[in-house]
This record gives structure tokens, sequence and C-alpha cells, in this order.
């Protein structure tokens, strides 16, 4: 009779994750079973939960979610993971995880801040150390939504990665001054003021898309004293909509260079080699987000919605 475990599943995208107790799965191939130590909820863990990524499919369910995490093996040997199975992601007290997808840890580690940070550090780290032409060393670099998770890390990460100057831009006025950025935009009616201070931007990290990257590209691109200037746009989320309008004209007489950042957009071998660069740094307590912890027993639609705080749920308690 297989063992059982607690897990988060969901079995329908329109009713949403519910927590069960299910078989534990049986690793494949190069799988190995590991101890869920920690697993965050971020928006993509949300979305593909209720099918509105572009990467969820009704095909995959029902499904575990979770895309990571942090984990123990059978050996006492902790690992940050990339969830490697379609069913079964970090939501869950054991999960199957392939071999390639397992970075090592340290012994003693704080597993709810690494899961906190891992997936909001790793968007700002590989749009500037992967999809840029030359990062972001000695460049003025501008995070569009710099209030979120991600975003203040971005900051961070930039700076980490020699950016010379760091302009923030988001809406809570209060978490927008408390980051160590150089120059601020509050994204309000009030915006045409606050744009002077863009002529001389050299890199865009984009959390936002939508009308907010709308009027801010065109006051970029109205601000630029050098429009023969490379200009490098890194699409990396889209919280305030999944469209913008552009014109032909702006293409033709700026050095714009759109680039997006996310899944399925960077070779597997290049992301396993910044991903190990990354935890180590984070397991380091290099970039760290503080998380607010819940037992998984403890799920609840209300936690599991909480997108004012960064939510990790503690599936086993180990010393």
């Amino acid at each position: 009779m297989p063992q059982k475990m607690n897990a988060i599943v969901v079995n329908d995208f329109q009713t949403g994750p519910s927590l069960q107790t299910i078989d534990i799965p049986v690793p494949q191939n190069d799988e190995v079973l590991l101890n869920v130590l920690a697993a965050s909820v971020n928006n993509v863990v949300r979305s593909r939960a209720n099918g509105s990524h572009y990467s969820a499919s009704p095909d995959q369910l029902p499904l575990v979610p979770g895309l990571d995490g942090v984990g123990r093996d059978q050996q006492g040997n902790n690992y940050y993971f990339l969830a490697s199975n379609e069913k079964y992601g970090s939501m869950a007290q054991q999960v199957p995880v392939s071999k390639k997808r397992l970075l090592p840890l340290p012994q003693k580690i704080d597993p709810a801040k690494i899961a906190a940070s891992m997936n909001p550090a790793l968007s700002s780290w590989m749009a500037i150390r992967q999809q840029l032409s030359a990062g972001v060393k000695d460049k003025n670099v501008l995070i569009l939504g710099a209030t979120g998770y991600a975003g203040r890390l971005a900051v961070e990460i930039a700076r980490y990665l020699g950016a010379r100057q760091i302009i923030a831009a988001g809406r809570n006025e209060e978490v927008l001054r408390s980051l160590p950025a150089d120059g601020f935009i509050q994204l309000n009616d009030n915006l045409a003021p606050q744009l002077n201070q863009l002529n001389q931007v050299d890199v865009v990290l984009d959390y936002l898309w939508g009308l907010p990257a709308q009027n801010v590209l065109d006051g970029v691109l109205n601000s630029r004293s050098k429009p023969d200037a490379l200009l490098e746009w890194v699409e990396i989320g889209s919280m305030a909509g999944s469209k913008i309008e552009l014109s032909a004209a702006v293409l033709r007489s700026n050095n714009i260079r759109f680039l997006g950042s996310g899944i399925g957009s960077i070779a597997t071998a290049v992301f396993a080699k910044e991903l190990f660069s990354l935890a180590q740094l984070v397991a380091a307590g290099k970039f760290n987000v503080t998380p607010l912890q819940y037992q998984l027993e403890e799920f609840s639609q209300e936690n599991w919605e909480n997108t004012k705080q960064r939510i990790v749920y503690i599936p086993n308690q180990f010393n």
C-alpha cells in the first residue's frame, strides 16, 4: 500500500488549490525524493495554479504547484531545487526532483529565507547576466516595479553587479523611499515632472509592462539627449498588463532593444550555471527576503492569496 503525504493540490483551475493527502510519488529515471524544508509562493506559482500563466495546461491536472524550494535528501544533505516533474511541485512534504536540478547548500542555512529569495532574485540576475548585451556595470538602470519583492532584490542585485546609478520606480512611496537607490519615480498621476531624470538611462528592468511601462517608455524616449545611444528594455513581468501600444516610429528613431527574460528564454545549461552562482550568494545572505512562514497544514485560501508578504510553507520540521 502506497505511503501518504500532505500536499497542496490543484484538481481544477477554476476551484483553485486545496490541502489534501495523496500518495508519495515514486522517483523516476534520475529523480531523487527530497523532504521539502521550505517552498515559496510567488506570482508565477499562483498563476500556474489558476491556469492563467502561459506555461499552464489542463493536461497537467491534477498537480502539486510549486516551482522550487529547499529540500533534504535521505542522507541529510541540503539542496536548493527546481521542480522537474510536471505533476509534482514543491508544495508537498516530499517531491521527486531530477539530480540535474539540485544545487548543494550548506548544512547551516535558513531554508525559508533561501526559498523566499531565490525566485525573485533569479529574475533580475538572469536578465542582467544573460539577456543584456554587456550587463549593467557602469550603466544607469531603471527598475520599473521596484516596490515588489523581485523589484526590491533587483535594486540590490543591480548594485552588486556594478550599476553606476539606479532609479527605482513604483507606486508605494514608503517602500520606494526605503530602497537603496539613487533616484525615485512614483508611478502616479503626476508622472511627467519626474521623468527628467531618465535622460541617461541605459537599461530598464520591467516587472510591470502595461500602461505604466508605456507611459515611462514615452518619458524615457522623449527625455533622452542621445537617441542613438543603446537603450535595452528587458520585459520580466506583466503585473500591470499584458500589452502596450508601441509606435513604429519609436523603433526607427531610437536605438532601442526590447528583450524578454523568463521561462524558456535561456538555455538550460546556462540557466543551471547562473543558478548555482546565485544560490551560493543567497545562502551567504547577500540578497534576502524576510518571509511569512506557515506550516503546510495551515494552508488556507487567505494565506495563499496574500501578495503583500512573501509566503513560505514549511512542509517538514527538521533540526
